[in-house]
């Protein structure tokens, strides 16, 4: 199964090219408009094909897609590999827009295509855990940066997207209500807080960009537990007054801690299936569209 590369920059390079590179059964084409990058890369890995343009990616017959590009190029690559039948995987976010998004999972569905969003947290083992506690009440996750306000759009769909989906993802019960707040100055995001609000219980999302240390947490509590995930790694289970910490294999790598090997062997299951047979539709949408919600909200568009 020939499988194509578009973009092949930072996270192509440290997630997805060594995962590429020691699947079998399929047979790499990168594609990118840096020539260096590219003789650079395929010298490493020995691919056999390699191009600065997608058109000339396409006419190899490649079965799907992986694009790395800027976000801002999502949308015509991703148009362009649909028309040519070709399933596709795409970092986060699909486009800066709810609508565009949409149009673009309900294309792929109705031609039966796979267009799978790279939300890799879904799959990371230490999060998986986390879905194991039964009845939550509630749910907190933060995501911090330093120094790093920029556009509240690039802010929300670019980065605080992950919290989004993973929130949604954790929480197993109808929203009620979603309260969205942050400090705007200018035209730069510097932080923001959802509450996602239902009869069962309360999910948090928190994201502060001006914090002066890069961190993640992820907590989710019920009447027994509350169990926390430190940076995508390390797990805690707290009861009563003891806490336990789980034991973490420090051989295993980090990509796979991360999800990374698991959402690429899901992506390219679901590739090999019949068509029509990706289920992730709804959920890559629904977060999506909280992002659009969360960005008018801030933006005073939706009142």
């Amino acid at each position: 199964m020939k499988i194509g590369v578009i973009g092949i920059g930072d996270i192509a390079q440290k997630a997805y090219l060594p995962i590429l590179a020691q699947t079998k059964g399929i047979e790499v084409c990168m594609c990118t408009r840096n020539k260096k990058t590219l003789h650079d890369l395929r010298e490493r890995y020995r691919f056999t094909y390699s191009c600065q343009q997608v058109d000339q990616l396409i006419s190899q017959g490649i079965h799907a897609a992986f694009v790395h590009s800027s976000t801002a190029s999502h949308e015509a690559i991703i148009d362009q590999l649909l028309d040519h039948d070709i399933h596709v995987y795409v970092d986060k976010p699909i486009t800066y827009n709810g609508s565009s998004s949409k149009r673009l999972i309900e294309k792929a569905q109705r031609k039966g295509l796979v267009l799978m969003v790279g939300f890799n947290r879904r799959y990371a083992p230490p999060y998986q855990s986390l879905g194991e506690i039964p009845n939550p009440n509630m749910i907190l996750m933060k995501k911090n940066r330093g120094h790093h306000a920029v556009g509240s759009r690039t802010f929300i769909f670019d980065d605080f997207i992950h919290v989004i989906d993973t929130v949604l993802h954790l929480f197993p019960y109808q929203i009620e209500e979603t309260q969205i707040s942050g400090k705007l100055v200018e035209d730069d995001l510097h932080s923001v807080v959802i509450q996602l609000q239902a009869i069962e219980g309360i999910a948090i999302g928190i994201m502060n960009r001006e914090a002066g240390t890069t961190e993640e947490r992820l907590e989710v509590m019920n009447e027994e537990e509350t169990r926390i995930v430190e940076n995508v790694s390390e797990v805690f289970s707290h009861q009563n007054k003891s806490i336990q910490k789980y034991p973490v294999d420090d051989w295993e790598p980090t990509l796979h801690k991360r999800g990374f090997y698991a959402i690429v062997e899901s992506f390219l299951a679901s590739v090999r299936k019949e068509k029509g047979t990706y289920i992730g539709y709804e959920k890559d949408l629904k977060s999506h569209l909280l992002a659009e919600k969360i960005v008018n909200r801030l933006e005073k568009k939706d009142k």
